[in-house]
């Protein structure tokens, strides 16, 4: 029951992945430079997990996961190279059973209650998530940001 650095639980989490997926995860920590340690929190753990899920599952062939702090935030964002988040399921994202009514996307009928528990897991330990289509990638991308005064205490 040891507590881990966000790096560390995002590399067990990403590794966990790499063994079921041929997909590319590419990890960025330049940014990152807070060593602090979190109490582990399974909720933080599976709500991350469900968000790094989804992106492995509607990526094409690669998952971004950038990992940014300093001395007041931490905040990460996964970002995936798939089509992103149909127009009308983004002002729903949150609602648990999403369903886009785009033909292309009726495969992808398990989207919303991943996003649902993802967020909902991590608000509960006061995360904001921002969910939008990434600007630079064209696929979908989460915004998960904490103050690391919650982020410390919890």
């Amino acid at each position: 029951d040891n507590d881990l650095t966000m790096r560390d639980y995002l590399n067990e989490i990403v590794s966990s992945f790499k063994e079921i997926s041929s997909k590319k995860f590419i990890l960025n920590f330049d940014q990152d430079s807070n060593v602090k340690k979190i109490t582990k929190s399974i909720e933080i753990v599976y709500g991350l997990r469900n968000f790094i899920g989804n992106a492995n599952k509607f990526s094409r062939e690669a998952i971004y996961i950038n990992l940014k702090s300093d001395s007041e935030f931490t905040e990460i964002i996964i970002e995936d190279d798939g089509r992103g988040y149909p127009r009308d399921v983004l002002s729903k994202i949150g609602e648990p059973y999403l369903r886009s009514n785009d033909p292309q996307e009726k495969t992808k009928t398990g989207l919303g209650l991943g996003l649902f528990i993802g967020k909902t897991l991590l608000e509960k330990n006061f995360a904001s998530i921002n969910c939008r289509n990434s600007k630079t990638r064209g696929g979908a991308e989460v915004i998960v940001k904490w103050k690391n005064k919650d982020l410390f205490n919890i």
